[in-house]
């Protein structure tokens, strides 16, 4: 086995290796070839280019022109992003790695240079958007359509005139314009899907998009212009989720032994351990199994307006509009099987335990993200090379989450016993001793009926005005430019949660279940317990009196809520110089921040029905230096340099969100985690090295090497201090606060190797209608200190949601009338979260690889038919934990999805 694994290790590094070789070598072959400016014709030996090529050669003339480091991807001439949606097509750029939706759904958030999305920002045209999350200042990339995109540039260095809230990088999405193809322009997509894992409850419905895409100019002098788009997406499809969630450790010599786990608790059901415990060299069993089958129906609806005038002289203006929302309707059901007592090992990976308890549950999400904004704006041109930009815009952003929550367990029995197999590096099982009680719903007892309310909303205005002399992207010379901004942002967060508990016993089999048995593909002929929602709701219904309100439910909908009110004002000026030979740019950028946070506390701290508002406000201002190069070494070779200071500003919840309480009048303790409004933002220094060489309109070798220095990182402590009369409280306390704090620093280098050569020349036919992309992400980190539950401090190995390596190609062939294109992306390991009791309970991302595919038949100019796959491998993410991350913590499969559709142009 050990061979196997290396021998793979050792291919795919062989596999890289002659692709990037391959690849290079192509390149080479093309640079005795005179190098075109980006504006020539897109034509290739009178073969009109279209789809993925002409989208990467066009993003390649950007990249060029780009005064900084940036990288990007570009609409095709449908006006679409050639991919399966907005996060599949950026994640091919170099120095990202996307998060996907809970590892289930579609690519989600940007990881950029190492730096999850809490560093990064997004905007639209230039203007931020708000966030669509409850506590983050995240934007889910999955409520935006590809089609709403004509560019996607992501920025990876700064200049004065962009925000400071930008330390990983600034991804921006420009919209379409009338102009772009002056006179009419109309082009549709249509695409039938088909996903593998079909719900396992309900019969699935079709699932697929449509979009839509209309333009025109109109007037004496063409000067009017008008974009209109709308798109409708939907999956519907099912995600397992093998679960063992924890492992207990035992000191495990050989032959038959009965062994506790090492501190295992007094229930018998897990350990708690120590950062000092040492786990080398003993035996991981999880404390339990379990199975999560996940029925999705997702939907994306999006609409996007603008209205456009051009007098082709000097003024230009613009009204636009956008509607996005994703919406999420998800049936979760669970049912698990939990070790109690010690272990008996037969060998070091198989064994039993004599008693066990169970739980089957069953949750309903529907989760709704959305995105809408209005924008006015102009440009006026006084003089000539002079230009004053005016912009106002109003964007929401908003997330809903309704929960419905049915629970019912098993108590601990020895009829519950189970047999187990757990090797390192696979997925476990267990197997019980008595599948008929454990599969029996007379043995499940209800013990929680919930249903809740999550609500966030995020309002942001926007007002710019921007005066630029001689400093476009065609100014030869001296120019400057200096402008100011304020931002206002409103954040609001509320959960209002009602819980009933049963009065009285009442048994899953008083209630019925489904009939549908469902048999995990990993489960050896395994079968789960599944509940039937409406049968619950009707029992209940029927039963009023076997149930009470639970104590509980005005604390928990009060103690998260909180507002946070944000208002920044930026000045910046720069200035700059641009000939044949250099471009430079340089300034300063001054942001002022003023918060105010509101969130509430019981008061007194145990109580379950008296609460206390608090307000905290704080000002805060930061100058921000930036500066960048470009040297044409020759005419195809590029060098530029860049420094620049940026920020990262807190999350919400970390500067606002407090958790409830836990109050010990016994042991005289309280334990509580606290938001913290006095936060600082990161902030980090950053030095940027590129060198280009675009060695045809087609071909392209870029190098870049990058560092960032974070200081004020935020990291969460502890601290334990004796308080007289805390919180409302009588007496002497022992109290226990975690909050977020401005107590380490952290460090990202890293190198960005891209590779294009998009027609393969040099060879002979059929082999020169080849093309390929390649790109690579190598890092290295010093990650931030961390507290342990010890009181020690911890240095992490990396920051959350940073992989050290990312990977992706494609290889691409056109002939005439036909395409195809194969695309392959790795993502390295990649940490979700650092534990602060034994590092062993850290959880990463295993390494994932996947493939997917394309291939297009253009009948005519106008008419394109494709056939997509997506996950061809049908790769499986895979959440690891244990020393060394030798321990499969969750394997969640997705399962392969086809598409067949067509595109038309007019």
């Amino acid at each position: 086995m050990g061979f196997d694994a290396r021998s793979r290790r050792a291919s795919a590094r062989h596999g890289q290796l002659f692709a990037l070789t391959a690849l290079a070598l192509a390149v080479g072959q093309v640079g005795a070839q005179s190098a075109p400016t980006p504006a020539d014709a897109v034509a290739l030996d009178g073969v009109k280019v279209t789809g993925k090529v002409l989208s990467t050669e066009q993003a390649m003339a950007e990249k060029r022109a780009a005064p900084g480091i940036s990288d990007g991807v570009s609409a095709d001439e449908i006006g679409s992003i050639p991919d399966f949606g907005l996060g599949e097509a950026v994640q091919r750029i170099p120095g990202v790695a996307m998060t996907i939706n809970n590892g289930r759904g579609e690519a989600q958030f940007l990881n950029l240079r190492g730096l999850n999305p809490d560093y990064n920002a997004v905007t639209v045209d230039g203007v931020a958007l708000p966030s669509t999350e409850t506590t983050s200042r995240n934007v889910s990339l999955d409520v935006l359509p590809s089609s709403l995109a004509r560019q996607v540039s992501i920025y990876k260095t700064v200049t004065p005139d962009m925000t400071g809230n930008a330390v990983g990088g600034i991804t921006n999405l420009r919209t379409r314009s009338a102009f772009d193809s002056p006179g009419l322009f109309a082009a549709g997509r249509a695409d039938l899907a088909h996903w593998d894992n079909r719900r396992v409850v309900a019969d699935s419905r079709p699932s697929g998009q449509v979009e839509g895409t209309l333009s025109n100019t109109f007037g004496a002098d063409r000067q009017f212009g008008f974009v209109l788009s709308g798109s409708y997406f939907r999956r519907d499809s099912s995600s397992l989720d093998t679960a063992m969630d924890s492992d207990g450790y035992y000191r495990y010599t050989g032959g038959t032994q009965t062994l506790s786990s090492l501190r295992q608790n007094a229930a018998g059901t897990g350990s708690t351990l120590k950062p000092s415990d040492d786990l080398d060299g003993l035996a991981a069993v999880p404390d339990r199994h379990r199975w999560l089958t996940y029925d999705n129906v997702r939907t994306r609806q999006a609409l996007f307006g603008k209205f456009e005038y051009d007098n082709h002289q000097n003024l230009q203006a613009h009204l636009t509009a956008g509607y996005f929302q994703h919406e999420n309707d998800e049936q979760r059901r669970t049912q698990f099987l939990n070790r109690v007592g010690p272990a008996t090992f037969d060998s070091p990976t198989t064994g039993s335990f004599t008693k066990g308890s169970a739980q089957a549950d069953y949750d309903h999400y529907d989760q709704v993200r959305r995105i809408q904004y209005l924008e006015l704006g102009g440009s006026y041109e006084p003089a000539e090379r002079s230009q004053l930009d005016l912009v106002a815009n109003y964007a929401a952003g908003s997330y809903r989450q309704s929960t419905k929550e049915d629970v019912f367990t098993s108590a601990a029995s020895s009829k519950l016993g189970f047999a187990y197999r757990a090797v390192p590096g696979d997925v476990a099982l267990f197997s019980p001793a008595n599948p008929a009680y454990f599969l029996d719903p007379a043995n499940y007892a209800q013990t929680s009926y919930l249903s809740r309310m999550e609500r966030s909303r995020s309002g942001l205005l926007t007002l710019k005005a921007d005066f630029t002399h001689n400093l476009q992207e065609d100014a030869s010379g001296w120019g400057y430019k200096a402008g100011v901004e304020h931002r206002n942002l409103q954040q609001r967060y509320g959960l209002d949660e009602t819980g009933y508990v049963p009065t009285r016993n009442v048994s899953l089999a008083a209630i019925g279940t489904e009939d549908t048995r469902f048999h995990p593909y990993d489960g050896a002929g395994q079968s789960m317990l599944l509940i039937d929602p409406d049968k619950v709701d009707a029992y209940v219904a029927a039963h009023p009196d076997a149930y009470a309100l639970a104590t509980t439910n005005a604390r928990n909908s009060a103690i998260g809520d909180f507002n946070i009110k944000e208002a920044i004002d930026s000045a910046y000026v720069m200035g700059g110089y641009r000939d044949d030979t250099w471009t430079a740019l340089g300034g300063l950028r001054h942001e002022d921040t003023k918060q105010t946070v509101q969130n509430t506390l019981p008061s007194p701290l145990n109580s379950l029905t008296q609460f206390a508002r608090q307000s905290v406000e704080r000002s805060y201002g930061k100058l921000l230096p930036s500066a960048i190069a470009t040297y044409h070494l020759a005419p195809d070779l590029l060098l530029r340099a860049g420094a620049s200071q940026t920020l990262g500003r807190a999350t919400y919840a970390a500067l606002a969100q407090n958790s409830t309480p836990s109050v010990s009048p016994a042991a005289g303790t309280i334990s509580q985690t606290l938001g913290n409004p006095q936060l600082r933002p990161r902030q980090s220094t950053n030095l940027d090295l590129s060198l280009e060489w675009y060695a045809s309109r087609d071909a392209m070798v870029s190098l870049a090497l990058f560092q960032k220095d974070i200081k004020h990182e935020i990291v969460n402590l502890s601290s334990t201090t004796t308080q007289t009369n805390p919180g409302g409280l009588s007496g002497t306390w022992q109290v226990t606060t975690t909050q977020a704090q401005n107590a380490s620093t952290a460090k990202v280098r890293g190198l960005e190797l891209g590779l294009a050569d998009l027609h393969f020349d040099f060879l002979p036919a059929p082999f020169d209608r080849f093309g390929a992309t390649f790109n690579a992400t190598l890092l290295d980190m010093d990650g931030p200190a961390i507290a342990m539950n010890d009181g020690s401090r911890r240095t992490l190995p990396m920051l959350t949601g940073a992989a050290r390596s990312l990977f992706n190609a494609s290889l691409m062939y056109s002939d005439g009338a036909f395409s195809a294109q194969l695309s392959a992306n790795r993502t390295g390991k990649m940490p979700i979260s650092f534990a602060t009791d034994n590092p062993a309970n850290d959880v990463y991302y295993a390494p994932l690889q996947t493939y997917d595919a394309q291939l297009r038949y253009a009948v005519d100019r106008h008419l394109s038919f494709l056939v997509q796959g997506k996950n061809l491998a049908n790769a499986r993410p895979t959440r690891v934990i244990g020393p060394g991350q030798a321990l499969i913590k969750e394997e969640l499969d997705n399962g392969r999805a086809y598409f067949l559709g067509a595109t038309y142009a007019f």
